[in-house]
């Protein structure tokens, strides 16, 4: 249909094969962009007031949804970022346990929560649960992450070594601007 509109425009091979995709990423790409679009319904209500997930907690909760979002999209591309310790599976994990704990504080914390805000934490729960099957996929395990966390932080707090002490500056007492009066 694009090709017709725009002959010089050929779209050879760019198609998303669904079926090569793993059930944790179905599950992230699913849960997520159905809880983006019910981001934007009534998470809470009162009388003439109304408000979605964008407020407050909600914020950060959202965010975190669309670096999830971005994140599993450019996996799927093959994009590569490095992440230092981190591998993939563990910075998804990391930022799915983040978006239920921030969709958690929005549903508890926000009077005249409507159902619109737990189907919100049910669809951020399948999202950590697609993040954990790609994990359990990838060979790896929270003690690993443990592990990888826990090595990265000992070897940045190792204590440096003391610098060697400056020589002080001297300076001739009529070489500078400063003795230049006019």
């Amino acid at each position: 249909m694009i090709e017709a509109a725009y002959p010089a425009l050929e779209l050879k091979g760019h198609r998303m094969d669904f079926s090569k995709l793993s059930l944790g990423s179905k599950l992230i790409l699913g849960a997520g962009l159905l809880l983006l679009i019910d981001s934007f319904l009534h998470w809470q209500s009162v009388s003439i007031f109304s408000a979605n997930m964008w407020h407050g907690w909600g914020v950060v909760a959202g965010l975190t949804l669309l670096v999830i979002l971005a994140w599993e999209g450019a996996r799927q591309a093959d994009i590569k970022i490095a992440l230092g310790p981190l591998s993939p599976s563990m910075l998804a994990i990391v930022l799915s346990a983040l978006l239920l704990l921030f969709t958690f504080i929005k549903a508890v914390g926000d009077s005249y929560g409507t159902v619109w805000a737990w189907i919100g934490f049910v669809l951020s729960a399948g999202v950590a649960a697609g993040a954990w099957l790609n994990m359990q996929a990838a060979g790896e395990s929270l003690s690993d992450l443990k592990a990888t966390v826990a090595s990265a932080a000992g070897s940045s707090s190792a204590p440096a070594a003391p610098a060697a002490p400056a020589e002080p500056e001297t300076h001739d007492a009529g070489s500078g601007p400063a003795d230049t009066a006019t």
